[in-house]
């Protein structure tokens, strides 16, 4: 999960080195951040659920992370706007496997009541990733400069940016090799899991959509935010505190990934005591109270005039805000059938892919241009903020009689 982060997120780093290459607009790194990645991320996670609940959950995994590590070198390849959104794309179709995968195992070697923690450990991969991006991107610009060419081994002419891409995206290759060491409950214990398919998933969801609809919509609007927040905070604090990206990467990384180490699992804990005891909403509520609060955060972040102070401010936001990376898919995974868990995670992946990942990005620069563009980032990430949390918590807290009725049904059968 850490390195599919790493490879996702590098491209924000490097956004200003390749608009002076490549000519490209706010508008098309927008859409490179988003559409590109997001859009292939929901075509990919439809065929990889399917498979996930009929073959080797690791032999899928392995393929998805070669997939998207060939992508990001790729980037580092391009020449122009279309042979960019290719590879991002490639990035996006990789990626869509992880998730889902992961969260289907999880579900396999844990109890309801045991299971908040280990997805929140595991989620701690998401934010890891997002800080080490951001530190390793920063360390490889002192090392390469990325509006600097290279001349490697007589062979090739590289731009610093590009060299980097490749830099990080070749050791996934490699990396891949780890999801074999992964063992599948299903099969090694010779489950005959009954194969469902699509339709009949979604006559669940017809069933349950008065808790669907809201979780997945609570889910995406926060994710909205989480997106557009790691995708133009850099630019945010070179553009409006001129900081440098060496200064940005190792300082706004160590900020995203202590508030989350710290947040997630202590989150986990708190909602398996709290799940354990009755509350068997507990998931949905937690996530909605600190949705709530964590807005206060995010204005705070934009507002205040010194960036040692937004920068603390980052990483109190992610401490926060970081339960929601865990504890809406726990109940989902809970709640769903064990043969239509991999449906369950991929479709949620399809839709926040569209929405989340392929629209924040875009959406952030499309206010940012309307406000005035340039120096107008920080304006426009603290109205996406402000506008869209208070959505995503109550559209939680309007799933949270369902999840009572669903559970109580699920203890007495």
């Amino acid at each position: 999960m850490t390195l599919s982060v790493l490879d996702r997120n590098l491209l924000s780093l490097l956004v200003i080195p390749i608009q002076a290459d490549l000519g490209f607009s706010e508008i098309q790194m927008g859409a490179l951040m988003g559409i590109a990645f997001g859009l292939f991320f929901c075509l990919g996670a439809l065929p990889i659920g399917w498979a996930l609940d009929r073959y080797s959950r690791p032999l899928v995994i392995w393929a998805g992370v070669t997939v998207w590590s060939i992508g990001t070198m790729a980037c580092g390849m391009a020449q122009n706007f279309w042979s960019f959104f290719a590879a991002r794309a490639t990035i996006g179709a990789g990626e869509a496997v992880l998730g889902p995968g992961s969260q289907s195992l999880l579900s396999d070697y844990f109890p309801p009541k045991r299971l908040a923690l280990p997805m929140a450990v595991y989620s701690t991969g998401i934010k890891i990733g997002a800080g080490v991006s951001l530190a390793i991107g920063g360390a490889l610009t002192l090392l390469i400069s990325p509006d600097t060419s290279y001349d490697v081994m007589g062979l090739v002419t590289l731009r610093g940016w590009q060299a980097i891409f490749l830099i990080v995206g070749a050791p996934g290759l490699l990396i891949a090799f780890l999801a074999f060491t992964i063992r599948d409950p299903r099969i090694s214990s010779c489950d005959k899991v009954h194969k469902v398919g699509y339709a009949d998933y979604f006559k669940v969801v017809k069933a349950n959509w008065r808790f669907v609809v809201p979780h997945h919509l609570g889910l995406v609007l926060v994710g909205m935010v989480a997106v557009g927040l790691q995708a133009w905070m850099p630019v945010f604090f070179e553009r409006v505190h001129g900081l440098s990206t060496a200064q940005i990467g190792p300082s706004l990384g160590l900020a995203i990934s202590v508030g989350t180490v710290v947040g997630l699992p202590l989150h986990g804990k708190i909602v398996d005591f709290w799940f354990s005891r009755g509350v068997t909403d507990a998931h949905l509520r937690y996530v909605a109270i600190t949705t709530m609060i964590a807005t206060i955060v995010a204005v705070a972040i934009f507002a205040v005039p010194d960036p040692g102070h937004s920068l603390f401010l980052v990483g109190l936001y992610f401490l926060i805000i970081s339960g929601y990376l865990s504890l809406p898919v726990t109940i989902l995974q809970i709640i769903t059938p064990i043969e239509m868990r991999g449906k369950a995670a991929s479709l949620l992946v399809a839709i926040n892919g569209v929405i989340a990942l392929g629209g924040a990005p875009l959406l952030v620069a499309t206010v940012t241009d309307a406000l005035g563009g340039g120096q107008a980032i920080g304006e426009s990430l603290l109205l996406c903020s402000l506008s869209i949390l208070p959505l995503s918590a109550l559209a939680f807290w309007l799933a949270l009689p369902s999840v009572r009725s669903l559970m109580a049904s699920r203890t007495s059968t």
